[in-house]
């Protein structure tokens, strides 16, 4: 059944606050009377103040979801477009009442640009997109004219087609004249999933490109012309209309009027959002790299180098890039020169100034609460914000708060929240309260507390700004100085409450900053207190990287006793990203957590909803009856529906970012409210990896073993979700989604499916068995190396292990050759078997030479990892006797010429020194084509080079305009990011045996 809509629900809820009445009316009350929060000392925040502010620039105007802003070039007026369909004109005058209606194309819109000529001929250019299950082309550019009796109403009639791309989810849309006069188009890759088409490398078509075309000329066959010095006219089978490639999502771009240069925000997958300047035949790495780092390096590249970013964000502090402009306007003096740009998903906005070499500053300038999603630059240079969800216009302004944050609590003690810390007790007004789902926190327990300044009260399901996602419920609206309090303590002995032990609490504080401008006054920040050894005190974390501190933990089914267990303490960035405006920050004081029965003590258990209405927290009577409004399930309550239990799990773990416009990569949601049909999880093709899952789906009906979101709840390594806040895997939560998952009706999704799952069901239910049936350790042995060969096979020995189905002898060697596998994928589901202090750690980008050279390797192991492993990519450019692809040096006697210590440094630094013969060469034609390989040979009037995929590429001496090596070697850099120091020496060791 569908659920209702949100509206509905609204209005439901609207038409009951009349009739409300109170749930079992004859049990006291939880509390008699609400004593008042007088005591707050949180105020302010702790960090400087920010430089800037935002603040509205047109007052009087609002749009509808606004996609893209432009100006038309000498007519004084700015233009908005909005997602669905309108595009809306007015002047550029702060008093301005209202906006003109300019055109509705009736599609979704993405950009708009004018003709540099506007003026003259009444030109501009649409990007809108079409429905891509009617037309795969679906992106689509038109070129419209503005009527003749107004130059401010554009007529329809007058499109015409200029170019079109497919479709579906990445569609660039943006815009830009340059100085030259022609137009630049922004393509994205045409999916929602890691370049799903491998478009990105693949210059053959116009997708994941910025193209530049005239539209002043038509060349044949074409609505538009291609400027003869594009840098692929000539190159065999390339779309001569592409400028520059490997771009994901270019989101937004725009020129520096003072430079020229093209300037872009490339929004990223998994980890980074990065900051480009775009050049002629720029290669920028989708989907080999993300930015600097590998992301599928095993896939074929482009013909050019690529490029490294200008600047880099983690996800942990922004989560969608939106590329700005280039300052040079004279509000806001110091700014001039710098490169503005922001983020969607957190609202920060930042500035750069880059000197043609290196950032020379880089800056946060504010912390908004904007879903910032183009900038718009004015005639006079001036920035103006578009805020996608307020539908506002805004504009930074110079910050004019005093606080230096010096009187910001950093002790506990002075929050004003306990009258005794030492004690853990609450003054008089913070009211204790608990959730129905609580999160999973690496086995932690939590003690919550809300506090309410004064006798301000709670708006509650009030439609806030921003509007509730698509199938999410609408949230409580907080008073300004709502303070939320979570403690989080550790049993120092498994399972021995009285062993427990404060080790932070964290404080989410909720107010509207003197000077600034929060739109809804959603404006929330998340602070951590770390307690000391004495249980006496806590401090605030100052580090804006947060903090790791291992405990030793008494645990009588851990080897020798006992475990380490190391927590990380959260960075105030850290905290908003799961603290998000999608999720309206409070992600347990919500409706469908407090629904439920709360001991306050004294023999007082009461419904917290039924006891805040009556000591007057919300502003309005409740809905009657309470047991009518939406709840959660407990995931540990094992007679209720074992789905509702397992979607009351994810809503409560994974909801705050897979929700629509929560951060989350995944196309995919999993609140609790969204029925399991229209979440996108069941029966969907993983978008972010499949982890070499024979038949990945997200959730796999009846099979867990195909099932993506298994395996990364299972795991501990780079895949492992949530992504933040756990580092253990929860065994009680893997054991009931694994149930869920499996008992889920297989059929429902076509006999192909049903059959795919019963086979992988047989097949692991025959392995195990076989396992427990074997009597010796060879034949055990052997039966874990072949169910350690695929990742579903890993998967169930995992779910063995978490059961306890096997026995101790082969609990021991399932742990053991799990942990040693070769790929990291396997390797990562069984670490969490081994004590903390014993499990391997991925190199990542930092590498130290000293600690892998101490470690003695073993030649057979690096054998394998060479020519067997997926994860190491040598074979794929080396030879060693006439086993890999002959693009590289023939390592078959590489010992012969480096010791250990040598070989380790030309893998690290592989240009640092270059063989003459294996320098890459770049060439660039008479008609602008590029190619880069090794130079094979220069005579006969021929120049041949090899490129990185063993291809030869023929050329004539006399069509070379430009023959030139490069201090880089083709060998990537960062091949040991996924390796282990361990793997690594092995495969050291291997190398210098081959003599």
């Amino acid at each position: 059944m569908r659920s209702l809509s949100l509206s509905l629900v609204i209005v439901l809820f609207l038409a009951l606050f009349a009739v409300s009445q109170s749930d079992a009316a004859d049990r006291p009350y939880g509390l008699d009377k609400r004593a008042l929060w007088t005591t707050s000392n949180v105020r302010g925040t702790p960090d400087p103040p920010p430089p800037y502010r935002t603040e509205r620039a047109f007052p009087n105007l609002k749009f509808n979801e606004p996609l893209d802003a432009a100006r038309a070039p000498g007519t004084g007026r700015l233009f908005v477009v909005e997602r669905y369909g309108k595009i809306y004109s007015f002047a550029d005058d702060p008093s301005v009442e209202k906006a003109d209606l300019f055109l509705d194309t009736g599609k979704v819109n993405y950009g708009l640009a004018f003709h540099p000529d506007f003026t003259e001929n009444g030109y501009f250019y649409v990007c809108y997109v079409l429905d891509p299950l009617i037309t795969p082309m679906g992106s689509r550019v038109s070129r419209f004219r503005v009527r003749g009796d107004t130059p401010w109403v554009a007529d329809l009639a007058s499109e015409k087609v200029l170019i079109e791309w497919p479709s579906g989810g990445h569609n660039g849309g943006c815009m830009q004249f340059g100085p030259d006069g022609y137009l630049y188009i922004v393509t994205g890759d045409a999916s929602e999933i890691a370049d799903g088409l491998q478009t990105g490398q693949d210059i053959t078509d116009l997708a994941a490109s910025v193209l530049r075309v005239d539209v002043d000329r038509m060349d044949e066959g074409l609505a538009y012309g291609v400027p003869a010095d594009n840098p692929f006219v000539s190159t065999p089978d390339a779309r001569p209309e592409v400028w520059a490639y490997g771009l994901r999502q270019l989101w937004k771009m725009s020129f520096d009027r003072a430079t020229g240069a093209l300037w872009g925000g490339h929004v990223g997958q998994d980890l980074w959002e990065q900051i480009y300047i775009i050049e002629r035949g720029g290669n920028y790495g989708w989907s080999v790299t993300e930015g600097s780092y590998p992301f599928r390096p095993e896939r074929p590249r482009g013909p050019t180098p690529i490029e490294k970013p200008i600047a880099e964000h983690n996800h942990t502090e922004a989560r969608s890039i939106t590329g700005g402009y280039v300052y040079h306007g004279s509000r806001l003096p110091a700014l001039t020169g710098a490169y503005i740009y922001g983020d969607y998903d957190t609202g920060k906005i930042w500035s750069l100034h880059y000197d043609g070499e290196e950032v020379t500053e880089h800056q946060e300038l504010v912390d908004s609460s904007l879903r910032l999603v183009g900038f718009l630059e004015d005639d006079a240079g001036e920035l103006y914000l578009v805020d996608h969800m307020g539908g506002g216009l805004h504009r930074l302004a110079e910050s004019d708060r005093t606080n230096d944050g010096s009187e910001f609590p950093r002790k506990l003690s002075d929050t004003g929240l306990f009258s005794s810390v030492k004690d853990h007790t609450v003054v008089s007004g913070v009211i204790p309260y608990s959730v129905t789902a609580p999160s999973w926190k690496d086995g932690a327990h939590m003690e919550r507390f809300m506090a309410l300044p004064g006798d301000s009260q709670i708006e509650f399901e009030a439609i806030l700004y921003p509007a509730p996602a698509p199938g999410a419920p609408p949230g409580w609206k907080f008073p300004d100085g709502t303070v939320l309090v979570q403690t989080i303590s550790l049993d120092m002995e498994e399972g021995v409450p009285a062993s427990r032990r404060r080790i932070e609490t964290r404080l989410l504080h909720h107010e509207r900053l003197a000077g600034t401008e929060q739109v809804g006054d959603q404006y929330w920040q998340g602070y951590t207190y770390i307690w000391n050894e004495e249980q006496t005190e806590a401090t605030l974390l100052e580090s804006t990287d947060g903090m790791d501190k291992t405990f030793t933990v008494l645990d009588s089914n851990a080897p020798g006793g006992k475990r380490q267990q190391t927590w990380h303490f959260p960075s105030r960035a850290e905290c908003t990203v799961c603290h998000n405006m999608a999720a309206k920050y409070a992600l347990g004081a919500t409706t469908h957590q407090m629904n439920r029965d709360h001991d306050y003590g004294g023999g007082r258990v009461d419904n917290q909803l039924r006891t805040f209405e009556h000591i007057g927290l919300f502003t309005e009577p409740l809905p009657s009856p309470l047991s009518k409004l939406p709840r959660l399930v407990s995931p540990l309550d094992e007679s209720a529906d074992i789905g509702s239990r397992a979607r009351s799990y994810l809503h409560a773990n994974c909801s705050h970012c897979h929700r629509k416009w929560g951060g989350g990569n995944a196309e995919f949601q999993l609140l609790y409210t969204v029925d399991l049909e229209e979440a996108g999880i069941v029966g969907t093709h993983p978008g972010q990896g499949t982890f070499h899952v024979v038949d990945a789906e997200v959730l796999a009906p009846g099979d867990s073993s195909r099932s993506v979101m298994y395996y990364r709840m299972a795991t501990i390594g780079g895949g492992r979700m949530p992504r933040l806040g756990s580092g253990r895997a929860d065994i009680s939560g893997l054991r009931l989604i694994r149930e869920w998952i499996n008992q889920l009706p297989a059929a429902s999704g076509g006999s192909d499916r049903a059959l795919r799952t019963a086979t992988t069901k047989s097949e692991t239910r025959t392995a195990m068995n076989r396992l427990r049936r074997f009597k010796t350790t060879e034949a055990r042995a052997k039966e874990i190396d072949r169910l350690l060969m695929t990742t579903s096979g890993s998967l169930g020995l995992v779910s063995a292990l978490d059961d306890g189905a096997l026995a101790s002898a082969t609990v021991q060697e399932v742990v053991e050759l799990g942990s040693q596998s070769p790929e990291p994928h396997i390797r990562d589901l069984f670490e969490r078997f081994l004590p903390e202090e014993k499990r391997t750690q991925r190199l990542g980008s930092v590498v130290d030479p000293a600690q892998i050279l101490a470690l003695k390797g073993d030649a057979s192991r690096g054998k394998d990892l060479f020519l067997n492993a997926a994860g190491v990519q040598c074979k794929s450019c080396h030879l060693i006797q006439n086993q890999g692809v002959d693009v590289g040096p023939d390592l078959s006697q590489i010992g012969k010429k480096y010791d250990r210590a040598r070989l380790l440094q030309t893998i690290l630094e592989p240009s640092r020194e270059i063989e003459p013969k294996y320098l890459v060469h770049l060439v660039q034609t008479q008609d602008g084509e590029i190619h880069t390989g090794l130079l094979v040979k220069r005579e006969g009037g021929q120049v041949v080079l090899k490129d990185a995929k063993n291809t030869l590429v023929t050329l004539s001496e006399a069509d070379v305009a430009l023959l030139l090596p490069q201090q880089k070697s083709m060998m990537p850099e960062l091949l040991l990011r996924d390796m282990t120091a361990a793997q690594v020496a092995d495969l050291i060791e291997y190398l210098s045996s081959l003599k």
